[in-house]
């Protein structure tokens, strides 16, 4: 069999774009596009070689392939944001689970807890020192804050007998 020439390959899809909707030729071009991994923070001509030689793009003509990568762009680089925001908020969790479980008392240092547990996959998930500092700093208000409002309760109960 010869290669198909470009011109024939398009001529091809020309007919198969007649006899499938276009709604799910759309679809399958934007299931492409995520399969592929094109970027929502790139442009048309950067990504274009991701998917030149993908079969289904030829399922659409020049200018819907253009309309639907802008579609995509748009609404994927708010999901790319979201899951980014997701990630983030659960590695703060795992970060504060990491802080319960080790034990620290109100005197341990920033540097104390960094180097025993530098090796923990939930303290290498925050990826800036300043920020594992803060998140350290942040827990360490909040367990004093506890610690003091437990106290405080206790005192008026013992005051109460």
């Amino acid at each position: 069999a010869l290669p198909i020439s470009a011109m024939e390959a398009e001529i091809k899809a020309a007919r198969e774009r007649a006899i499938v909707p276009l709604d799910a030729r759309m679809k399958q071009f934007r299931d492409m596009l995520l399969e592929r991994g094109v970027s929502a923070f790139s442009t048309w001509d950067k990504e274009l070689h991701k998917i030149v030689f993908d079969p289904r793009y030829l399922l659409l003509n020049p200018k819907e392939r253009k309309q639907v990568f802008d579609q995509y762009v748009k609404t994927r680089a708010e999901e790319e944001r979201k899951e980014k925001k997701n990630k983030i908020m659960h590695a703060k969790d795992e970060f504060r689970r990491m802080m319960e479980e080790s034990k620290i008392n109100s005197r341990t240092t920033f540097s104390e807890f960094a180097a025993k547990h530098a090796r923990d996959y939930r303290f290498k998930a925050i990826e800036k020192m300043k920020d594992r500092e803060a998140l350290f700093n942040e827990n360490m208000m909040a367990s004093r804050k506890r610690d003091k409002d437990d106290s405080r309760s206790r005192g008026e109960i013992g005051r109460a007998h």
